[in-house]
């Protein structure tokens, strides 16, 4: 019995763990993919391959433990949603009702991906 609570315990853990991760590397995506339209030195360029790096290594590792279409589909839309809101608020892209409606969607589809997935 302790045994079988103790690596329920774990396997829950590291679950968690891997949905750190897929949101760590989405979070990440954000920055690098804006790195890719506005680096102009050497040091952004690298910063920016150093980005792509970590993302991709989150979640690869987020693959090992969850289903890879629930983990590919939210690493791509938070850096999607990331990306959309770094343009809008940070780089002065306009501001559109139907973008934040479109956002406000698509981040209520990842929370229901979660939501429904088997490993949530």
């Amino acid at each position: 019995m302790y045994v079988n609570l103790r690596l329920h315990v774990n396997e829950k853990f590291n679950i968690n763990i891997a949905w750190f991760l897929i949101i760590l590397g989405g979070i990440i995506e954000c920055f690098w993919v804006s790195g890719l339209k506005y680096s102009t030195e050497l040091w952004q360029y690298i910063l920016t391959i150093i980005g792509v790096c970590i993302s991709f290594t989150c979640f690869l590792k987020a693959c090992e433990r969850l289903e890879v279409s629930i983990t590919y589909s939210v690493f791509i839309g938070i850096g999607t949603i990331g990306v959309v809101l770094n343009e809008m608020f940070i780089f002065n892209e306009a501001v559109s009702i139907i973008k934040l409606v479109l956002i406000a969607i698509l981040l209520l589809s990842i929370i229901a991906l979660k939501w429904v997935s088997k490993e949530a």
